[in-house]
């Protein structure tokens, strides 16, 4: 029986498989196509993001097949600034380049070779899970094996479906799939573009009323453009390379580019209403769908497992109960939700610029904190696995800094590690309770002391916090009265 089996091997699930893998989780994972889609499809990789991806060493190996973005912007039809924000050379509080564009096929067939580097791990390619059955003791999986025929029946503890939008386990396990209202079609195409060809360096959102279109930068002389379909405008004429290359002539021709890619997508934001149904969880695009304008879609799927995987590692070794699961769905839906309605106001406002131009009506100015720049947040973590307290940093992710833990100084990730960690701004071994001390060794957590005075304002010098693995502050405040570990109902 194995512990986890995965169904879907886009990038979602293949960083599941590799972090199952890193976390000596015995793995079975199926996809049902014999390679990864050959064409770009997602766009970035936001700064959190390559943050987790580089503690499970997944970012180094992808880095030849991404670029940073120098910013990014709304502008009218005159190409005349609405608002925008640049970041060349930036890096922020997570230690990382703000958003990095990617090339997706070849990001996915790395991350499908680092896999050859977890044991416990099986990847298998041309086979399609046509039944899943779930039960007190984990879940039955029914899988058709495309090339050599036949099927099989393949046990697991848990299942994580991350079977795209058109997930086979949510359907088949009657999860409902909600619309937060915004269907819209675009044609999006990418093209590779001659060196001579310039074009503009930012992730640009032209708010033309006649017809909004979306520039993105690629990595290497790649480059994306989406256009909105009119009323009455069809797939079929959007598609054809004529019309194609109208449309991209203000700047591209044929002779200075080849396209790669040319299909009319219907952007929707759409939710399932559940993460977590038992021994099976939902994760990626089988969870969630966001409309582009903010680059979200992998991220948000990328931060699922990233959240998920710790979970059933703590659970698979008896650190935790099955009820720390319970934490998933408590605390990814509304994160993944936040992200869909922000991408989707994204999309709104574009329209509401556009109209703007008509009209002479400025956009209302809650949507307007939506643009690039307009300075709304995500929400922080606010429910789910946190210690009571009134700090507000508890929730947030803890910024990247320098520590000494044993003896060893670095970067608080590359020192930790995916460990629970305590960090004062003295060895907390020092300062903590006995019994807490003994509590968090259990765990195996890292006792850190900060070594960076760029911390200040953070943590105050009578001040403890405990990180979960994923970075996130489970609780912060006076060193002499750290919570023990979780609650007493997680710990067996």
């Amino acid at each position: 029986m194995y512990d986890v089996a995965i169904v879907g091997g886009g990038p979602t699930g293949i960083v599941a498989a590799n972090l199952c893998g890193q976390a000596g989780l015995r793995t079975i994972a199926f996809e049902r196509e014999s390679d990864v889609y050959d064409l770009p499809r997602a766009a970035g990789l936001h700064d959190d993001v390559q943050r987790l991806l580089d503690r499970a060493g997944l970012l180094e190996p992808i880095l030849p097949a991404t670029r940073a973005h120098v910013g990014a912007e709304f502008v009218d039809a005159r190409g005349q600034r609405l608002t925008g924000i640049e970041f060349p050379g930036v890096k922020t509080l997570e230690g990382y380049p703000p958003v990095l564009a990617i090339a997706q096929p070849e990001i996915e067939r790395t991350w499908r070779a680092c896999l050859r580097e977890q044991t416990s791990v099986e990847f298998h390619v041309l086979h399609e899970v046509c039944g899943v059955q779930a039960s007190d003791e984990g879940v039955a999986v029914e899988v058709a094996d495309l090339a050599g025929g036949g099927s099989r029946e393949v046990r697991a503890r848990w299942l994580i479906g991350a079977d795209s939008a058109n997930s086979f386990v949510r359907r088949t396990r009657g999860i409902s799939w909600e619309s937060l209202g915004y269907d819209c079609e675009w044609l999006v195409i990418d093209a590779d573009c001659d060196p001579s060809v310039e074009l503009p360096a930012l992730c640009t959102q032209i708010c033309d009323p006649d017809r909004p279109t979306t520039m993105v930068p690629m990595p290497g002389r790649q480059y994306r453009w989406e256009f909105q379909l009119r009323a009455g405008e069809t797939r079929a004429e959007m598609e054809d390379p004529g019309r194609v290359w109208e449309l991209l002539r203000p700047w591209l021709s044929p002779d200075h580019g080849q396209i790669l890619r040319a299909v009319v997508y219907r952007f929707h934001a759409t939710i399932a209403s559940t993460f977590r149904q038992g021994p099976i969880f939902l994760a990626g695009d089988a969870a969630h769908q966001t409309p582009p304008f903010m680059g979200q879609g992998l991220c948000t799927g990328l931060r699922d497992v990233d959240n998920l995987v710790w979970k059933l590692a703590a659970v698979s070794g008896g650190r935790a109960t099955e009820a720390l699961l319970d934490s998933y769905d408590e605390e990814r839906r509304p994160a993944a939700l936040a992200m869909v309605q922000h991408s989707t106001n994204a999309g709104k406002l574009i329209d509401a610029y556009a109209e703007m131009t008509r009209t002479g009506r400025p956009p209302p100015a809650d949507l307007v904190e939506y643009g690039y720049g307009g300075g709304k947040q995500l929400p922080d973590l606010e429910a789910g696995l946190l210690a009571p307290g009134d700090s507000p940093w508890i929730g947030r992710r803890m910024p990247q800094f320098a520590v000494v833990c044993d003896g060893r100084r670095g970067p608080l990730d590359a020192v930790v590690g995916r460990r629970w960690a305590v960090l004062a701004s003295v060895d907390p071994r020092a300062v903590l309770r006995e019994d807490v001390r003994r509590g968090w060794e259990s765990l195996g957590a890292a006792f850190v002391q900060i070594d960076d005075q760029n911390v200040a304002g953070i943590l105050g010098e009578d001040e403890a916090a405990v990180l979960r693995p994923d970075r996130i502050v489970y609780s912060l405040g006076p060193d002499k009265s750290l919570p023990e570990p979780f609650a007493a109902s997680l710990v067996r």
